[in-house]
């Protein structure tokens, strides 16, 4: 995966394809990508992040996932993914390039790691946008 720079937007080239723009993915430093195997969840949590302005892209999958995320503002996983794709998680947690918000159940929350942020469910797109405006701040 090679990083270019496109008239200030962040993008990430496969290097797999023939045309330099056939693998080209724009990725701004607002959008967010989502993970979660839950369709609606999924759907929801984009709806509230771009009501606020922030692009999103969604995945089912860690792995079709994986790329995009290193490259975004952050990725908010859905901690079932992380239990039906447990090997892949690992892997996905440690290799991601920003930070990473967990939304974990209540009764079955993972222990708080210091490489990501959990956020337990259910929330509100605030309690969403809180966390992200934290971890933004952070980050200066």
């Amino acid at each position: 995966m090679r990083r270019v720079a496109a008239r200030g937007v962040m993008a990430a080239h496969c290097g797999r394809c023939t045309s330099h723009c056939a693998g080209l993915k724009l990725l701004d430093a607002k959008t967010i990508i989502v993970v979660a195997a839950d369709q609606g969840l999924r759907r929801s949590v984009a709806f509230a992040l771009e009501v606020e302005g922030y692009a999103t892209q969604s995945y089912d999958t860690l792995r079709t996932a994986e790329d995009a995320s290193r490259l975004a503002l952050c990725t908010v996983l859905d901690d079932d993914i992380l239990r039906s794709e447990p090997q892949a998680a690992a892997q996905f947690l440690s290799n991601r390039g920003g930070p990473a918000i967990l939304l974990v159940d209540g009764l079955s929350a993972l222990q708080q790691r210091v490489d990501y942020t959990t956020l337990t469910k259910p929330f509100t797109g605030a309690d969403l946008l809180g966390v992200i405006n934290s971890l933004i701040e952070a980050a200066k």
